[in-house]
């Protein structure tokens, strides 16, 4: 859950918004304190047959219980095993079945817990399309927290309301489903009957509101046509304002609806609305940095409830606060979550740890710098008290394993590492943008997002993907400094929070002199335990910081104090020469002392060559080396570290 409550934005930077009449909202951060059935994928291996390809709801529901009248769930798909001799799905055993039907014929449904069989009369072939029907209705489970599938609440200004949440694996609580993330409804249209006044927000776009056929009762139609995972497809029913507006997407023609749903209260109105005004320019500013909002030829909007947070659904998120970190967080979600899916939920950083990272983009361009800052400051705090934590998920059992600082706070500082060593900033950016274009509409693992990186930042990325999402915890750092003439140098004495999984982490870190009033910030790499870093500064200083700027998870222990020793020992640097700098196959270097060790990194912190000085002139070799620059470290009885270019 968002914590912190933000005031409203009334700012028009960019991208100009028309309001209309009305209000409503919907919700996702999810992810705390409620418990799921262990489930790593599908629940039987049957539902791996089928391609779902378009699903149609006829629900018959109430603002005021999760009572599932007599309703259908109608799924057409395509089979994709070498033939198929039942059609298997899941839905909660609570939920009494009275009829189903495949290409037409009724057939007996078996099966007493949640995962359904419909053997068929004579077996599918792979590549026919087939549909499938099932009529049901009943009480859902009923549970407390935030992975109910389907819950009914009341405000607290008394507006009772029905909504869904099916992730991780909870859609089967309101609906016959296949609960795979790799597979796709390439389309769905959403009928929900409910009493009339009631209100239905839903995915897609609102195709009709039929108050006429059955009396006393108000069926919403809405459609979407962009593919959709299970978990994402939602309804939320109350006595809801619409509240719309249109985009105008900064240098182009084209608008797009946002359209919410709120709670037409004294008590939410207006203190809360002017928050939710904010969405659109979100929406533009997220679309420059991320390529077009995936799914602007529809919508996007928010059913505000009572939701302990926000849940991401697609074109209308469900949300039951109202900051702006939270709106930005959810709408993040679009791009990175609903757009491109991830593979597994072992990859679940990319959805979570984008969606917090935007939180400070967010800040940054609205606020300002200093409170981006902040925030990354409290999601530092929060990534430091899982010690020997880890992004990348291998424990996928339970709903508490999948969602927790290690996928949301850590995640997003890791991404703003990751930002940190881009060779420019905005090709930090293009790796977003090409992840977005590549899987567009599908689903990517941590591997896909890797390789997209590599090839846009033109270097190896194994040693951050190895020790920051595969591995555990984070470095501990001492660090003290001293300044002798116009020479500055700091000392970083690494450990780590996790040393028996990780025993050294190769990193940027980010050094803040300051001089009274003067401050300059270096990007170091730290590749060996205890090194000693010398720079060439005039003016004096008065205090040496380490990650101000947040671009690193770690701890530091005390603050970095002043070593009048600390540069006894070190290399004088006008005693020994490296040429040429800038190099094409080689750089030379001259008058080191014996035995210094070298080693030529690249600013991933990997290795790239080793040696070790003789006193005499040595080559280090470039020519195979990708353009662009590198670190030479040197170390033994005296330290330093150069920085090489190679061109």
């Amino acid at each position: 859950m968002k914590k912190k409550l933000l005031l409203a934005l009334a700012l028009f930077m960019g991208a100009s918004v028309v309001y209309a009449h009305g209000g409503n909202p919907c919700a996702d951060n999810k992810k705390r304190a409620a418990r799921a059935a262990a489930k790593t994928t599908m629940a039987d291996p049957g539902e791996a047959d089928y391609d779902v390809k378009h699903l149609r709801f006829d629900l018959s529901v109430t603002d005021t219980s999760i009572y599932i009248n007599p309703s259908c769930l109608t799924t057409t798909a395509q089979v994709t095993a070498a033939s198929m001799t039942d059609y298997v799905f899941e839905l909660a055993n609570t939920f009494i079945i009275d009829s189903a039907r495949v290409n037409g014929i009724t057939l007996p449904v078996t099966g007493t817990s949640s995962v359904r069989r419909i053997t068929l009369p004579a077996p599918l072939p792979s590549g026919s399309m087939f549909t499938a029907k099932i009529w049901y209705h009943g009480m859902p489970p009923t549970g407390t927290g935030f992975f109910n599938g389907i819950t009914h609440s009341v405000s607290t200004g008394g507006t009772h309301m029905v909504y869904t949440v099916s992730d991780p694996w909870v859609a089967l609580n309101w609906w016959p489903c296949k609960q795979s993330v790799n597979d796709q409804a390439d389309s769905v249209d959403m009928f929900v009957t409910v009493p009339q006044n009631v209100v239905d927000g839903s995915n897609g776009r609102l195709v009709n509101v039929d108050m006429t056929t059955t009396p006393g009762y108000w069926t919403y139609h809405w459609k979407t046509n962009y593919p959709i995972d299970y978990y994402l497809i939602s309804i939320a029913v109350a006595k809801y304002s619409e509240y719309r507006s249109t985009l105008h997407f900064t240098g182009s023609a084209d608008t797009m609806l946002i359209q919410n749903f709120l709670m037409d209260t004294a008590t939410f109105n207006p203190l809360y609305k002017a928050n939710f005004d904010s969405v659109g320019l979100m929406i533009d500013y997220f679309s420059s940095l991320l390529g077009r909002y995936p799914f602007w030829q529809e919508k996007y909007g928010m059913c505000f409830t009572t939701l302990g947070g926000g849940m991401e659904h697609q074109t209308m998120t469900t949300i039951g606060v109202t900051n702006t970190t939270t709106i930005a967080h959810e709408l993040m979600h679009q791009w990175f979550g609903d757009h491109v899916t991830y593979r597994t939920w072992g990859d679940m950083w990319l959805s979570e740890g984008f969606a917090t990272f935007s939180e400070h983009l967010y800040l940054a361009k609205f606020w300002s710098e200093e409170k981006a800052r902040t925030h990354r400051m409290s999601q530092l705090s929060a990534a430091l008290t899982k010690a020997c934590g880890r992004s990348y998920i291998t424990d996928t059992t339970t709903s508490d394993s999948l969602f927790t600082v290690n996928q949301y706070q850590k995640a997003s500082i890791y991404i703003n590492t990751l930002r940190y060593m881009a060779p420019h900033d905005s090709l930090f950016f293009k790796v977003l943008r090409q992840y977005q274009a590549t899987h567009s509409f599908g689903n990517a693992s941590t591997a896909d997002f890797k390789a997209i990186a590599e090839s846009v930042y033109g270097f190896s990325l194994d040693t951050f993907f190895n020790q920051w999402i595969y591995g555990r915890g984070y470095p501990i750092y001492r660090a003290t400094w001293n300044q002798v003439g116009s020479t500055v140098y700091v000392k970083l004495m690494q450990s780590q929070s996790c040393p028996t999984y990780t025993n050294h982490f190769s990193t940027p870190v980010e050094v803040h002199l300051k001089a009274g009033s003067i401050d300059t910030f270096i990007k170091v790499y730290n590749s060996i335990d205890t090194q000693v870093f010398s720079f060439d500064w005039a003016q004096t200083v008065t205090n040496v910081y380490i990650n101000t700027n947040v671009w690193t998870v770690m701890r530091l222990l005390g603050t970095v104090t002043k070593d009048a020793t600390l540069s006894t020992g070190s290399i004088d640097r006008g005693n020994y020469r490296i040429q040429p700098n800038p190099a094409r196959q080689y750089w030379q270097i001259d008058n080191l002392p014996e035995e210094t060790a070298l080693a030529l990194v690249d600013m991933t912190g990997r290795v790239l060559w080793q040696g070790r000085s003789t006193g005499t002139t040595m080559q280090i070799p470039a020519e195979k080396l990708a353009t662009g620059n590198y670190v030479l470290q040197l170390s033994g009885a005296v330290s330093d570290h150069v920085k090489l270019t190679h061109w």
